[in-house]
């Protein structure tokens, strides 16, 4: 067995382990909206007495989340609006996201990227050339404009060439309008009842327009290729 087959079947494995856990542990309903809102004041008060614990404890909690690919970074994001508030929340999703993001990267590029390179170097050579020089502004497009699941474009970089610093930088950037729009709809629900409803109108507001951007780069694509 090549060494390539060997890291393909250790990351089948690792792979069925995600799912098994998720789905059939009590993994997957550790959040209880309802328990949160009932708690909401006792919850908040935690928070922001052992802040700096709390934000360690979130990162890390984000990180394992975004490095093993399991569903509910919206539920995570959310979270962190509704505890640290829209403008904290958005730093420490970013540092979650973005160091779990480059875990996935490299593994990819471990278990799947160096084995494609190696075998089909030659027949990538002009796809691996588009990506040196274009790389990062395709990243950042990405990860701007969510065509694609973000997980996805975390394996795919893997076996790219881009480079681990371009990767890091994109992602960072790219992931804060989605980051900022979440966190604040978390924090307005933190903020119900509380005289502040514009706060949910505004985080809607922005989620409404983000959804927009994929369907605006579908159609300044196709216009771009008619005047073609």
């Amino acid at each position: 067995m090549s060494t390539f087959t060997k890291r393909l079947v250790v990351l089948g494995l690792i792979v069925v382990l995600i799912v098994v856990l998720w789905f059939f542990t009590p993994l997957g309903d550790l959040v209880d909206f309802q328990a949160l809102f009932d708690n909401r004041d006792a919850l908040l008060e935690t928070v922001q007495a052992r802040i700096l614990l709390s934000s360690a404890i979130f990162v890390g909690v984000y990180i394992v989340a975004t490095a093993l690919s399991l569903p509910g970074a919206t539920v995570l994001t959310l979270l962190g609006g509704f505890f640290f508030g829209p403008w904290v929340a958005t730093i420490l999703v970013n540092i979650g996201a973005t160091l779990g993001a480059f875990a996935i990267f490299l593994a990819a590029r471990f278990f799947l990227g160096d084995g494609i390179q190696e075998k089909y170097g030659e027949k990538l050579a002009k796809f691996n050339k588009e990506i040196e020089e274009n790389g990062p502004n395709y990243m950042l497009t990405l990860r701007l404009v969510p065509v694609f699941p973000f997980f996805l474009v975390n394996l795919f970089a893997g076996v790219t060439t881009i480079k681990s610093r371009q990767f890091l930088w994109t992602t960072s950037l790219g992931i804060i309008p989605g980051s900022f729009a979440y966190a604040w709809l978390g924090h307005a629900g933190a903020t119900i009842g509380e005289g502040a409803p514009w706060q949910l109108f505004v985080a809607l507001g922005l989620l409404s327009v983000l959804s927009l951007i994929p369907v605006l780069a579908r159609k300044l694509k196709k216009k771009g290729k008619a005047e073609a």
